[in-house]
């Protein structure tokens, strides 16, 4: 499957969510192209309070429930630092 495109409905998945929101089980994130995940497991990162490491269900967004609680949900790319070289670690 290529970037950008939506796996199939109901299938499991792993995502974290920044942001002061507390997400909940039973709670839906909505992406601006339409796709929407289910949360059935939330675990706070310790080390970052605003990061929440969610376990999700693909869902087709025609059937969210009008009375659900359904939040945002906007991808950017994960900025990974680069590993120390070994001159970097001896020092000048």
């Amino acid at each position: 499957m290529r970037r950008g495109q939506q796996g199939p409905p109901y299938t499991p998945c792993k995502l974290f969510y920044d942001g002061l929101e507390r997400l909940g089980v039973g709670d839906y994130l909505k992406t601006p192209a339409g796709s929407a995940y289910l949360i059935e497991r939330v675990r706070i990162n310790r080390n970052r309070p605003y990061r929440q490491h969610l376990e999700c269900v693909r869902w087709p967004a025609a059937e969210i429930p009008a009375d659900a609680r359904v939040f945002p949900l906007y991808w950017y790319p994960r900025n990974r630092k680069r590993a120390r070289t070994l001159a970097s670690i001896r020092g000048p």
